[in-house]
């Protein structure tokens, strides 16, 4: 039996701003009752063990789930202000149950999106219904959709362009009128070859290589930052938000260095230098930052935990060409990193290569996820660990 597992992704509107998270359970081809019931064991423990309201933040949660297990005792609980929306597949017009513990659930302020629309007569039925419908954008000609989502808005539906993997597909199908955009098209920024970095771009650049070098001392990093006012400003404010958990007010970087130590100083330093960029979306930096613990706890978990903190930086750094829009390898030819670091980023070899790999596979749903393997860890370990790095992320972001 295939292992089930929950796989995550965003849901972004037309300014990249995070409208909700999609949380899949993945049930293997042929679902039976052992894995309905595996799946149900599965809500249980993630609400235990990380909760979803944490994995999704103060986002909608929408739960692509098996039509038998739409009922409301079975459905995790997040805060009233949360929308909670269910998505359904298109073929559920005669099942007379599912459809009454969807009413019931509408009732209650639950949502509908109607998942994989192909237009014929059962999908019309149900987008009476649905709030939200899905589209697979790849499956119908321009000519097609523009008709499909005049018909759509003209009952109040809200469209949803799944499958958005690049910048420059979010921006066709933004002029073509989707309301909504499913994928990580925000970590694939259109490039232009050639393009150089602006002033401020490239200080900021030179800033992260030089607070990233081994060699910068704790003199070293306390003058560099202290030198950038609203650097230091926005540093200070940060250790002193009680979540920092320092036992004093921390009034110089000297102090910070004192109370924080290098490792977690650098964390912070990297985290608010990249969110200083006002050109990117903020869920850039939240992908950023779950990339970097899920790598972290990659290592943790398997045979390279003396280099998590390479694995966490290769994490965070992974997405630097979304931040910046110039390649990868351009960025890391102005940064200090030792080989193996620039050997997982350019060239996604060696483990934390690998490690990256599995990432990519797992933020897009990849067909082949259920035979994911990292250092003999199998897909329901990488999951949680995925779902334990969304929760950690969003938890930073809201601190």
């Amino acid at each position: 039996m295939s292992e089930v597992f929950i796989g995550r992704q965003p849901i972004l509107d037309r300014e990249m701003h995070v409208f909700a998270y999609e949380l899949q359970f993945h049930l293997g081809l042929n679902p039976n009752k052992q894995t309905i019931k595996a799946t149900i064991e599965l809500i249980k423990k993630t609400e235990e063990e990380i909760g979803f309201q944490a994995i999704v933040g103060d986002h909608s949660a929408m739960l692509h789930l098996p039509k038998e297990l739409i009922k409301k005792e079975i459905l995790p609980e997040l805060n009233p202000d949360n929308h909670l929306v269910l998505e359904i597949p298109n073929n559920v017009t005669r099942d007379v149950d599912v459809l009454r513990s969807l009413k019931e659930l509408k009732a209650d302020g639950s949502m509908i999106a109607l998942d994989d629309f192909v237009d014929d007569e059962s999908s019309l039925k149900l987008a009476g219904i649905s709030d939200f419908v899905k589209i697979d954008v790849d499956n119908y000609t321009e000519v097609k959709l523009k008709k499909m989502l005049e018909d759509l808005h003209a009952k109040g539906v809200k469209v949803i362009a799944e499958k958005v993997e690049t910048e420059e597909k979010f921006q066709y199908l933004k002029k073509l009128g989707f309301d909504y955009f499913q994928g990580y098209f925000f970590t694939n920024p259109i490039i232009i070859n050639g393009q150089k970095l602006s002033g401020n771009k490239l200080t900021l650049l030179q800033l992260l290589a030089k607070v990233n070098d081994p060699n910068t001392d704790f003199d070293e990093l306390s003058a560099i930052i202290s030198h950038d006012v609203a650097l230091s400003h926005k540093l200070l404010v940060a250790i002193n938000n009680p979540a920092a958990r320092i036992p004093i007010r921390v009034e110089s970087v000297a102090d910070a260095l004192k109370y924080m130590g290098l490792k977690r100083l650098k964390f912070w330093v990297n985290m608010l230098m990249l969110s200083s960029m006002n050109d990117v979306p903020q869920e850039l930096l939240t992908t950023s930052l779950m990339r970097a613990k899920f790598c972290e706890l990659l290592a943790e978990n398997s045979g390279y935990s003396s280099d998590k903190d390479s694995f966490f930086l290769v994490g965070l750094f992974s997405n630097l060409s979304a931040f910046f829009k110039i390649k990868i390898e351009e960025l890391v030819a102005e940064m200090p990193l030792a080989d193996d670091l620039v050997d997982a980023l350019v060239d996604k070899t060696g483990p934390m290569g690998e490690a990256i790999n599995i990432l990519i596979s797992m933020e897009r749903l990849n067909d082949t996820l259920s035979a994911l393997q990292y250092d003999g860890l199998g897909i329901g370990q990488l999951s949680n660990n995925f779902m334990a790095a969304n929760a950690w992320a969003q938890q930073v972001i809201a601190e």
